[in-house]
């Protein structure tokens, strides 16, 4: 049996930092900056949210600099977490996806946010600021632009596969029906990482709901969204046995993802970094047609599908019940030859 190689620890390349760290922060401290400014110039409410009749939403003036300053804080501050659990010097496509997103979400916001205001400037009534279509649709392309460019400008991202060990067969007994079962479960500072997720965005939604005096109310849907996905993403139970590979949530038993070894292409085990590979925990998708329950960093089961996409799912002696299913799996192609 294998062991996964754990990469080596190294620095991200700068640009990355700049691009998911330090150019949102600049764009977000801009915006706020410009709007702070605005304030004297501003009714009081300021209007929020437009209908097809108009302003319809309203909040203090200086709710609009908080929102700003929050958010982008807020997401600067999980990509930097990312980063910095990051393994190796290139970065992966998962990595380049945060940092653009990190800094179109920055300018789209900071954009939109202070048009918002600037239509307003000088007027008595917030009621009668004009709509907001052009800017919204301003903001959207050089938020899109921005992104666009960052990402051919960063590194070439390399593929987490590349240090994937191929898994070797366990030896059985010609007849011998083996089962492997384990249970992997999320824990420790990726329990506090996902609460701290929750609570963020509960307090957003509720100070959103507050300042616009109950009319975004269903955002506070979003904390409650994420509060079942934890539910449904936590614990997982990993099977193995001829028929191929097992992995559903538990309690529930959903989601569940099943794979023959009909269908199996390739066993092999590697190393995975959630935030890096995966951008978080539980059920997964990374660039690169790749899917993956994911608890935890450390050892993990990769499977390749004859399709080429991917599932991986980290556990505990990933070794173990890799080389099982690639022995399944051979005995499976050694039988379809057999019958051709």
């Amino acid at each position: 049996m294998t062991t996964p190689v754990r990469p080596a620890r190294s620095r991200m390349p700068l640009s990355i930092w700049i691009v998911a760290v330090v150019l949102p922060l600049i764009a977000a401290a801009t915006a706020v900056a410009v709007q702070l400014a605005w304030l004297p110039e501003l009714p009081d409410p300021v209007a929020t949210h437009w209908g097809t009749e108009g302003p319809n939403g309203f909040a203090p003036p200086w709710a609009s600099p908080v929102l700003t300053g929050g958010v982008v804080l807020g997401l600067a501050g999980m990509f930097a977490l990312s980063l910095g659990t990051a393994r190796g010097a290139a970065p992966t496509a998962t990595h380049k996806l945060l940092a653009v997103l990190s800094l179109s979400v920055a300018v789209f916001l900071g954009v939109t946010v202070t048009a918002s205001l600037g239509v307003q400037r000088g007027l008595d009534d917030a009621r009668d600021a004009p709509g907001l279509g052009g800017w919204l649709l301003v903001a959207a392309v050089i938020a899109l632009a921005l992104g666009a460019v960052a990402w051919f400008l960063l590194p070439k991202a390399v593929s987490p596969t590349e240090d994937a060990t191929p898994a070797a067969p366990m030896p059985l007994v010609p007849g011998e029906r083996t089962v492997w079962i384990a249970t992997t479960r999320v824990q420790g500072g990726a329990i506090v990482a996902i609460l701290s997720a929750v609570g963020f965005a509960l307090a957003a939604s509720l100070f959103a709901i507050v300042v616009s005096d109950g009319l975004v109310w269903p955002l506070a849907l979003i904390p409650l969204l994420l509060l079942v996905m934890c539910a449904i993403g936590t614990v997982w139970r990993v099977r193995v046995d001829s028929t191929g590979i097992t992995v559903g949530s538990r309690p529930f038993g959903v989601p569940r993802t099943r794979i023959a070894v009909s269908d199996i292409s390739r066993v092999e085990t590697r190393h995975v970094e959630p935030l890096a590979d995966f951008g978080g925990w539980g059920w997964r998708w990374a660039p690169g047609r790749s899917f993956g329950v994911v608890t935890r960093r450390g050892e993990a089961i990769e499977v390749q599908r004859r399709d080429g996409r991917r599932f991986t799912v980290t556990v505990d002696d990933a070794a173990t019940g890799a080389a099982l299913l690639a022995a399944y799996t051979a005995t499976a192609a050694g039988s379809g030859e057999r019958h051709r």
